[in-house]
């Protein structure tokens, strides 16, 4: 139920707004030392005035934190019992949009982003919609441990919410406070003494041990509390929901639950945070903003499947670990990772040294988190130190580019030969005892004009063969025929049906010429074998 402001309430609003107003001009309860100082009873009620009810001005009883960050009275949000995630009561709140669902994705950046559809009006309630009305845990514990310590009894007995464990056993809203609460107005006391040192240096630590967040052990850095009312650092959160969609601490089902990073963080213990820790807090934030620009240091490597430059990729990112990449790499101001084929299963070390560089052209996100990322190769690198950060591959990396190239030029970057055949694709594989390639590729021309002519002969002799198809599709997948040779010779070797890691032996050749030669040996080897120049028929 709401219920209607009297003048008498707007007025104590106006007032405890005022109060917040004034919070803000009067600096912090710790000196720039971080070492806690005599407050006089003005700070402390500085402290309770954060703890009311931005609906009835009154101190904040069964906290409710809604989605919009706002915290209330219990009685003013409840609906038959349960948490609907209904609208702010508010007049003033501003309602989420579904175009503040994006990361933080610098304004220069050219990356299309499609957020995730929205539910229908008329779509089935979310899992958590039916999650018993709780209190927000860290708030109720906060607003005990500050009116305990106002009242001058630092050392009372605990709270009934202090004394909560606060991962699955929050008190539950009974359904009778329904009806509008009504607190007694508080009589005349005389001036108390100031809080001794002691004092104030007991509630720093109580509150430094309910302000810690319970999933990187630290002082809370931009709160957010979920539906079943537990507050974790926004960072934290979306971690955890990239691994699971369970709330960490009482493992409740979360998966109607759409993070994103503008969402508001809990307005009430933010408030707490900057008025008790500001220093402590600001110094939390330079911190989590060195690891993110640490993060962004290194070059990403999506270890996933074979590329070239002048290709388009369509990736599927769903694993946890490369969600997180992926949103780091969208708040960079140059959208871009690597792509490194996975290493053989028979291969020691650490894998290939040689990728491509994608450049991010659109992702749409899914509603389970999923998403869909269109990309473009760019260019070539080869890895020169390799390491691991948060699950995903990051390296420092050195840009491959084509060296100017005559017919008489170094055939040096040409791999060395192989002892084993060429392995098999989905769809064919060459002769066993085919002899090792790269003799010395003898009946290959050197003009690059004719090694050009050779595979659009090929190409024509496979639209003229039993599968025409399979051209058709595969072009369209990589896009058209380029006309420069440098991207034609990788466009060329997509299309053919030989195994992937042969394939990425183009990777370090240097040369246009070189790799064209490479790609026309491959056809001759596939004319070779009978079953191909028969016709190979798919079923």
């Amino acid at each position: 139920m709401k219920r209607r402001l009297s003048a008498n309430d707007r007025d104590e609003r106006t007032g405890s707004e005022r109060a917040r107003a004034r919070i803000g001009e009067e600096g912090s309860l710790h000196n720039q030392d971080g070492v806690s100082t005599n407050c006089a009873e003005d700070d402390m009620a500085a402290l309770l005035s954060l703890l009311a009810c931005p609906l009835c001005a009154r101190q904040v009883e069964l906290p409710v934190t809604l989605l919009c960050g706002h915290t209330l009275c219990a009685h003013h949000v409840e609906q038959d019992g349960q948490l609907r995630l209904a609208p702010c009561p508010l007049p003033a709140c501003l309602a989420l949009s579904s175009s503040s669902t994006s990361p933080d994705i610098p304004s220069t950046s050219r990356v299309t982003f499609i957020p995730a559809p929205l539910p229908p009006p008329d779509a089935a309630p979310a899992p958590f919609a039916s999650i018993d009305l709780r209190t927000d845990v860290t708030s109720s514990k906060v607003a005990a441990l500050v009116r305990r310590h106002a009242s001058g009894n630092a050392i009372a007995a605990p709270s009934p919410y202090a004394s909560v464990d606060s991962s699955d056993a929050e008190p539950e809203v009974d359904a009778s406070l329904s009806t509008p609460y009504v607190a007694e107005r508080p009589r005349k006391r005389r001036r108390r003494q100031q809080p001794s040192d002691e004092s104030r240096a007991l509630l720093d630590k109580e509150l430094t041990s309910e302000l810690t967040c319970e999933i990187c052990l630290l002082l809370l850095y931009k709160p957010l509390t979920t539906p079943c009312q537990h507050t974790f650092c926004g960072k934290c959160l979306q971690r955890s929901l990239d691994h699971n969609t369970q709330c960490p601490l009482c493992r409740h089902d979360l998966a109607g639950y759409a993070y994103h990073p503008q969402q508001p963080c809990n307005k009430l213990v933010l408030s707490i945070l900057l008025r008790v820790f500001p220093d402590t807090y600001a110094e939390r934030g330079r911190q989590v903003e060195q690891e993110e620009r640490d993060a962004r240091l290194d070059t990403p490597v999506f270890v996933c499947q074979l590329t070239f430059p002048g290709m388009p990729t369509l990736l599927h990112v769903f694993e946890p670990r490369y969600r997180l990449m992926l949103r780091r790499c969208l708040e960079s101001s140059t959208p871009t990772f690597g792509m490194v084929m996975p290493p053989r299963p028979t291969q020691f070390g650490n894998g290939n040294d040689f990728g491509t560089m994608l450049e991010i052209r659109s992702v749409k996100m899914l509603a389970d988190g999923r998403s869909m990322v269109e990309t473009w190769g760019t260019h070539r690198f080869r890895i020169l130190e390799r390491g691991t950060l948060d699950g995903y591959m990051v390296a420092r990396v050195e840009r491959i580019d084509d060296y100017p190239d005559t017919y008489s030029g170094p055939e040096d970057d040409i791999p060395a030969p192989l002892t084993a055949p060429v392995g098999a694709s989905h769809i064919l594989t060459l002769d066993p005892d085919a002899p090792p390639l790269f003799p010395a590729l003898p009946p290959s021309p050197e003009q690059p004009d004719v090694l050009v002519r050779i595979c659009h002969a090929f190409l024509d002799q496979l639209r003229q063969g039993a599968a025409p198809w399979v051209v058709t599709r595969l072009s369209h997948t990589y896009g058209p025929m380029p006309a420069d040779a440098t991207n034609f010779s990788f466009w060329m070797a997509m299309l053919l049906p030989i195994d992937e890691y042969e394939k990425a032996r183009l990777l370090p050749i240097r040369s246009a010429r070189l790799r064209l030669r490479l790609v026309v040996y491959w056809i001759e080897q596939l004319n070779s074998n009978w079953w191909f120049t028969n016709g190979c028929v798919i079923s």
